[in-house]
C-alpha cells in the first residue's frame, strides 16, 4: 500500500510537462519566422531607397547613338596633295650676302617673278623676310614629273626652305599653279659636352678660341671672370684655363647652335677661380663658387671686351689741354664700334652730349654707386633717360666724340657722387646660396666632375699640360 501511495504522484508531473515544451517550441518558431520576415523587409527597403535615389537624384546621361557607318580612316596625305601627280625634286643652295634680300636671292636663282612673289606672299603671313641676316642659307627646290628628265620643260619652282632659328625650319612649298603654303618644322637637337684645358700665352680670348670655343661663348667666359679678375693687369703667361661647355647638333650631326658654359676655372698667379653653373627653381641659371657665392657682383670691373687700358685713374697731364688735372676714371682703347656694356643693373640718369665727354651715359646703381661712360660713337637703340638697364646689356659703342685723341671708352665709378678708382672697388656678391641651394650645388659639382673625368682622356688633352687628378676638381 505504501508502494502505491509513493508511485502515484510521480506520474502526474510527466503528463503536465509535455504541453509546456510544445508551447515553447511554437514560440521559438514564431520568433524565427518574424526575424526572417524583418530581414527580408529591411533588405527590400534598403534596395528600394537606393534605386529611388539613383533614379531621382542622378543626372540623366544621354544615350549613345550608334551609327552603322564605320569611322573614316585617317588620311594618308593631306587633302591638297591627294590629287597631285607624283613628282621628283632637287634643290640648290644659296646664301644672303650684304645688301641682299630673299626676293633678290630667288631672282638670282632664275625664279619667275610672279611665282617668287606668290611664295613670298605666303611666307609673309608667318614670317617677315626682312628679319633674315647676311649669311642665311636658303635651299631652293625644283620639281618635275616622275620618270621625266630633270631638265624637261615641265620642271618648275617648287618652293624653298631655311632655318631662321636653330630649333625651327620654315618650308614654303607649292600646292597649286600659284598656290604656296608655309610649314613650320621643329628641329630636335641633341646636346653634347666638350672640355678644354689649355694654357694662356697671350690672352684668355686667344687661348679659348685656340681650343675651339666659339667667339660668343668666349665673350661669355670673359664676362664670367671679369667680376673677379682684371684682364688688363692680372693675367700672366702660363695661367691655366679649364672650361666644360655644350653644343647642340641636329639629326644630320651638324652643329645647330652653341650651348652653355657648365663649368669654368682660371688659375691666375697661382690662385684658382672656379665657377659652376646651377639651375634655379624659376628656370633661370647662375654661376657660383665653391662656397655658394654668386659670381656676379654689383659692378663689372671692365665694361668693354678686348680693350687695352690706355690711361689710369689719378692725376695726369692731359694729352690735349696740356696741363695736369685729375683723371676721374679709366680709359680703355678699343676699335671704333666696340660694344660697351652696362657695368651693373640700374637706371639711366643722364644720356646725351656732355662737354669734353662727348656722347655720355651715366647709370645709377644700388648702394650709392653710379657709373659713367664717355666718348661714345653712338648709343644703343631705344635707350633714353629713365630707362632701366641690365648688367652686361649693350648701352653704346666705342668712339672718339668730345675731347679725345682716338677711339676709346672713358669709364668712371662714383660712390655717393665722388669718383673712385674702378680697380680699387670690392663690392660683395649679389647673393649667396642657402642650405638647400648648397646641396644642389654639391650635386652639380659631383656630376660635373664625373663629366670632366669622362672627357679628359689622353686623346683630347694637350700634351703640354701637366697631369692632374680631376676627380677632385670641385675641391680646388
Amino acid at each position: 500500500m505504501n508502494a502505491d501511495i509513493n508511485t502515484a504522484p510521480q506520474a502526474v508531473p510527466q503528463a503536465q510537462d509535455q504541453p509546456v515544451d510544445a508551447v515553447l517550441l511554437a514560440q521559438q518558431a514564431r520568433r524565427r519566422r518574424a526575424r526572417l520576415r524583418f530581414s527580408i523587409a529591411a533588405f527590400a527597403a534598403v534596395f528600394s531607397i537606393g534605386w529611388l535615389a539613383q533614379t531621382m537624384l542622378a543626372p540623366e546621361m544621354p544615350k549613345p547613338v550608334l551609327s552603322a557607318k564605320p569611322a573614316p580612316p585617317h588620311a594618308a596625305i593631306q587633302t591638297q596633295w591627294a590629287g597631285l601627280a607624283p613628282m621628283q625634286r632637287s634643290h640648290a643652295s644659296d646664301m644672303l650676302v650684304s645688301g641682299d634680300s630673299l626676293a633678290a636671292l630667288l631672282a638670282r636663282a632664275g625664279i619667275n617673278a610672279v611665282e617668287a612673289d606668290a611664295a613670298l606672299d605666303a611666307l609673309r603671313n608667318e614670317f617677315d623676310p626682312r628679319r633674315l641676316k647676311v649669311g642665311q642659307k636658303v635651299r631652293i627646290f625644283t620639281e618635275w614629273p616622275a620618270g621625266a628628265a630633270a631638265d624637261t620643260d615641265a620642271a618648275r619652282f617648287a618652293g624653298f626652305d631655311f632655318i631662321p632659328e636653330p630649333r625651327q625650319r620654315l618650308i614654303v612649298r607649292r600646292t597649286s599653279h600659284l598656290g604656296f603654303e608655309v610649314v613650320k618644322q621643329v628641329r630636335p637637337l641633341s646636346e653634347r659636352f666638350f672640355f678644354t684645358d689649355t694654357l694662356v700665352s697671350s690672352s684668355v680670348y686667344e687661348a679659348a678660341r685656340g681650343s675651339g670655343m666659339s667667339p660668343n661663348l668666349v665673350v661669355e667666359l670673359i664676362r664670367l671672370f671679369s667680376f673677379s679678375i682684371d684682364f688688363q693687369r692680372d693675367m700672366r703667361e702660363g695661367d691655366q684655363l679649364e672650361v666644360l661647355y655644350t653644343r647642340r647638333f641636329d639629326d644630320n650631326n651638324q652643329l645647330a647652335e652653341e650651348g652653355d658654359i657648365v663649368f669654368a676655372a682660371l688659375t691666375n698667379r697661382g690662385k684658382r677661380y672656379a665657377y659652376w653653373r646651377l639651375a634655379h627653381d624659376d628656370g633661370s641659371n647662375g654661376y657660383y663658387d665653391d662656397e655658394g657665392r654668386s659670381v656676379s657682383r654689383l659692378l663689372m670691373r671692365t665694361p668693354v671686351d678686348g680693350a687695352r687700358l690706355s690711361s689710369r685713374f689719378g692725376m695726369r697731364r692731359h694729352p690735349i689741354l696740356g696741363y695736369t688735372r685729375l683723371h676721374r676714371g679709366l680709359d680703355f682703347a678699343a676699335p671704333r664700334g666696340t660694344p660697351i656694356y652696362a657695368a651693373g643693373n640700374g637706371t639711366i640718369e643722364a644720356l646725351g652730349r656732355n662737354g669734353d665727354y662727348g656722347r655720355y651715359i651715366r647709370i645709377r646703381h644700388r648702394n650709392g654707386y653710379a657709373t659713367a661712360y664717355a666718348h661714345m660713337s653712338r648709343y644703343a637703340r631705344r635707350l633714353k633717360k629713365g630707362s632701366e638697364v641690365r648688367q652686361g646689356q649693350v648701352i653704346g659703342y666705342v668712339g672718339a666724340s668730345g675731347l679725345a685723341t682716338g677711339p676709346h671708352l672713358h669709364y668712371e665709378v662714383l660712390r655717393h657722387k665722388k669718383p673712385v678708382n674702378p680697380r680699387d672697388i670690392n663690392v660683395p656678391p649679389q647673393h649667396a646660396l642657402e642650405e638647400a641651394g648648397l646641396e644642389k650645388l654639391r650635386n652639380a659639382q659631383t656630376a660635373i666632375g664625373a663629366r670632366i673625368n669622362a672627357l679628359a682622356t689622353n686623346d683630347n688633352r694637350l700634351r703640354s699640360l701637366p697631369r692632374r687628378n680631376l676627380s677632385t676638381v670641385q675641391n680646388r
